[in-house]
């Protein structure tokens, strides 16, 4: 990849992220929340408002000053000076008196490189790090759009685990209701209403335990946007759980290697570390340059000693380094082992790359079968359950298996919500690992936020 392109793939990431980010009323938002935020919006406060974006911007901008240090080195150095004095001359052994004087002067130089190969390959070097820079950064803003979708997630994968337990609360609060009921009339033991109130207390230490979880799970939505938000939408009942495309894994592989921005990175620094042997071993060749000098001097008195001086000069200088003690040759060892080390950690990073492409490639599409797999768990569930009550009815089934049936339908629901959210991680994660995330992906999972379907921070009941 060129040079040209990776500040182009970063540019358009850095400037589809601030033409996505409108002007929110947030106060108003916050405030008076007047609706639940959602994924988008979320998002666009992050991109304002995030600590790690923003100390990842500031560093882009300082380190994008060494194009400008880089190119230094190949343009003339022009330097002006000049001064002015007064003063009184005396001829001494004469009877004469002083006289005032005065002069002034200014000098001008310039000079310019004609030959300075380690000069050159400074300035080749700084493009090749000003592009490592650029990568880092869009990696950064990518960074930024799958953190606020896993903090936003993380929080309705807490609701929809506090939801099952105060579901699975109430029905066997029904049940210990109804079991009661049975024993008072004299048609179950009273074994059958101990394990229901065992399985009550159990049921609500779990719904106290999610309470939490699910309280604490909005405070990473504050460290990302800088905002006490408390309320959040979820997501609609369907939504469409696809395999990739394309279906296949090389291709995913193979644009990754070209675009991860991570790699991007690390490619570039590695032609960066190329530049510095270049430099190095630069040290053995001679160099050349040109110069010019003007000057010009003026001193008078009031009777004599007067003059006035202009002089002009050209020069082309050439230094032949012969003998430095060996500390070029030095230098040259030194960055070539700094080459070697860069390039094992390149091949480090494109095998992680490479790892982690084909591990995500395999989650989503064990994902989608989860995720239908989890939906037809939800129907057997509830099946296992009708029947297993209605043989505690005639008597074939004790409450424990009413009990346990009731639970395991509260987890398939569960696990049903949290295969979703996981299927939409996995997805996020996977367009990063190959340098295509953007928000237009926020916007895209957005489409599926039911704004009426309002989750609530709770504060954690500590009965």
């Amino acid at each position: 990849m060129t040079n040209t392109k990776t500040n182009s793939m970063a540019s358009n990431m850095t400037h589809t992220i601030r033409s996505k980010c409108l002007q929110l009323l947030i106060g108003s938002l916050i405030a008076t929340q007047v609706q639940a935020a959602t994924l988008q919006e979320i998002f666009e406060l992050a991109v304002n408002n995030d600590p790690e974006l923003a100390a990842a911007e500031a560093t882009f901008k300082s380190n994008s000053e060494i194009l400008v240090t880089g190119r230094a080195g190949l343009l003339p150095r022009i330097n002006l000076s000049g001064g002015s004095s007064v003063g009184n001359r005396w001829i001494l052994g004469t009877p004469l008196p002083s006289e005032p004087s005065g002069s002034h002067s200014w000098n001008a130089s310039l000079q310019q490189p004609l030959f300075q190969l380690d000069s050159w390959y400074r300035f080749k070097k700084s493009r090749n790090q000003h592009a490592q820079f650029v990568a880092t950064f869009a990696d950064a803003q990518q960074t930024l759009i799958v953190r606020v979708a896993e903090s936003y997630l993380a929080v309705l994968e807490a609701q929809a685990a506090l939801t099952s337990a105060q579901a699975q609360r109430d029905s066997v609060q029904r049940q210990l209701e109804q079991v009661q009921q049975r024993f008072d009339v004299g048609l179950v033991a009273i074994t059958d209403v101990l394990e229901a109130k065992a399985a009550f207390d159990d049921a609500i230490v779990a719904v106290i335990e999610q309470e939490g979880s699910q309280n604490t799970s909005f405070e990473s939505l504050l460290r990302i946007t800088g905002q006490p938000i408390s309320e959040v939408s979820g997501f609609v009942a369907e939504m469409p759980i696809e395999y990739p495309k394309p279906n296949n894994v090389e291709a995913w592989v193979e644009k990754a290697l070209q675009q991860n921005y991570s790699l991007v990175a690390e490619r570039e620094g590695l032609k960066a570390s190329e530049k510095d042997v270049k430099i190095a071993r630069a040290g053995h060749f001679p160099t050349v340059t040109a110069s010019a000098a003007w000057n010009h001097s003026v001193s008078k008195g009031r009777n004599f000693l007067g003059s006035k001086t202009d002089n002009r000069s050209y020069s082309v200088n050439i230094n032949i380094p012969i003998y430095q003690g060996g500390n070029v040759r030095s230098g040259a060892k030194q960055a070539a082992y700094s080459h070697d080390a860069a390039q094992s950690n390149y091949d480090f990073q494109q095998r992680t790359i490479v790892e982690n492409t084909r591990n995500l490639f395999t989650a989503i599409n064990t994902d989608v079968a989860r995720v239908r797999a989890r939906q037809r768990s939800i129907e057997s569930s509830q099946s296992a359950l009708d029947a297993t009550r209605t043989g505690y009815e005639v008597g074939t089934r004790n409450i424990v298996e009413v009990l346990q049936a009731q639970q395991q339908l509260n987890q398939a629901q569960f696990h049903y919500a949290s295969a979703r959210y996981q299927y939409i991680r996995d997805n996020l994660r996977l367009k990063q690992m190959v340098g295509s995330l953007s928000p237009d992906d926020i916007s895209a999972v957005t489409q599926y936020v039911e704004t009426s379907n309002v989750v609530r921070r709770v504060v954690p009941n500590t009965r």
